[in-house]
């Protein structure tokens, strides 16, 4: 299967300028089409365009691409290896197209910092060198610094939509102040997310709230859906080491995800670091859905099977277990057990409760024997398909 760099590097290719790499700037522009002048000042959301010939459609990208300030705040939406594959095209006269590190690249020449044009019969990139001297007037130190601040903010956004599923601004800037200086304000929130959605899709802006990509892959009514199921109940406060966990997708390993993790390398799986993956996977599940045949599919998407029914009964009670220790998106970060603890007197306990289980003789789990995950359905119709 293709990685998305070889895909990118692939498209590129196809959409060389037929121009040779040492040619000027608004020689390369000329051979563009107007659809795709335009389609550049597009990218950078610059208005009253529509009616300008091509003419003022090169002399408009030129003074944009020479905007230094504008360009600093694409850069500081660049991840390190961005950056450094930024400074090598600054640096050099073309780059070989197999030299890129990044997928960067098609954003960039979408904003036309860059453009695939050709040496010979090899295509290369080549940065205009207005962009060059756009980046060499920017003050180095100063735009470390921005980025840093931008990295540190968005942190916190994918920390929180990782932990809650959707965020309002006024959460994220409540636990940002509460752990960050200077303050954080609801401008510089989104000036910090319009920068990094340029490049990074993981947190999503949907109306007034932060969401998690993943809520808007089928549905944008998901989103809305666990949005109206949160609501009148508080957020959960996660303490700064939380914030740094979720913010870089380590999650939360419980002492019961531990227990899962341990039960499948010593009783399914030899391999611990798979063992690990599969805990993780179903880790990540937990804070949106206990969907404890995950557990199950999974195991089979690596070609492992379960010898017995009674594994599959005990890797049962320790997933329920886990998720009711799991932080959930339903509960705005909380844990079932927390939420059983506050409502000791409610006859509806939110703990997932385990089945009674009768001991039987351990055999391997038959494709017609009903499914381990209590379905009623026979293994071969459910996690067993």
């Amino acid at each position: 299967m293709q990685n998305m760099n070889d895909i990118i590097k692939e498209s590129m290719i196809a959409n060389a300028i037929k121009c040779n790499y040492d040619e000027s700037f608004e020689t390369i522009l000329n051979k563009l089409k107007k659809p795709e002048l335009k389609a550049i000042v597009d990218a950078h959301g610059l208005k009253g365009c529509s009616s300008l010939a091509k003419g003022g459609l090169i002399e408009r990208i030129k003074s944009t691409l020479a905007d230094s300030a504008r360009l600093e705040y694409i850069l500081c939406g660049l991840n390190d290896v961005m950056m450094s594959d930024f400074v090598m095209l600054a640096n050099e006269t073309y780059v070989s197209v197999d030299d890129v590190m990044s997928g960067c690249v098609h954003i960039l020449y979408s904003l036309g910092y860059v453009l695939p044009v050709m040496n010979g019969k090899e295509v290369v990139y080549v940065m205009p060198e207005v962009v060059k001297e756009a980046y060499q007037s920017i003050d180095q130190a100063a735009l470390e610094e921005a980025k840093v601040r931008v990295d540190l903010v968005y942190l916190y956004m994918k920390a929180l939509v990782n932990l809650y599923g959707v965020c309002e601004f006024n959460q994220l800037i409540s636990v940002f102040n509460q752990y960050e200086a200077p303050e954080l304000t609801a401008e510089e929130a989104l000036n910090v997310l319009f920068c990094k959605l340029t490049f990074k899709g993981d947190v999503q802006s949907f109306g007034p709230l932060l969401v998690s990509d993943v809520l808007l892959i089928d549905s944008e009514m998901d989103a809305v859906a666990l949005y109206d199921m949160q609501q009148d109940k508080p957020y959960y406060m996660p303490t700064k080491e939380e914030v740094m966990q979720f913010g870089t997708d380590q999650g939360e390993w419980t002492p019961q995800l531990e227990q899962v993790c341990k039960f499948i390398s010593e009783n399914i799986c030899d391999d611990v670091n798979v063992a690990r993956e599969i805990a993780h996977e179903m880790g990540v599940a937990f804070t949106y859905k206990y969907q404890a045949k995950l557990a199950f599919m999974a195991l089979e998407s690596r070609g492992i099977e379960i010898e017995s029914y009674n594994v599959g009964q005990a890797l049962m009670i320790l997933l329920m277990d886990a998720f009711n220790y799991a932080r959930t998106w339903e509960s705005k970060g909380f844990r079932q057990v927390d939420q059983e603890a506050t409502s000791l007197n409610d006859a509806q306990s939110n703990q997932v409760v385990v089945p009674m289980i009768n001991p039987m003789k351990s055999t391997k789990v038959g494709r017609n024997e009903p499914c381990p995950c209590e379905s009623g359905k026979k293994y071969k119709k459910c996690c067993g398909r």
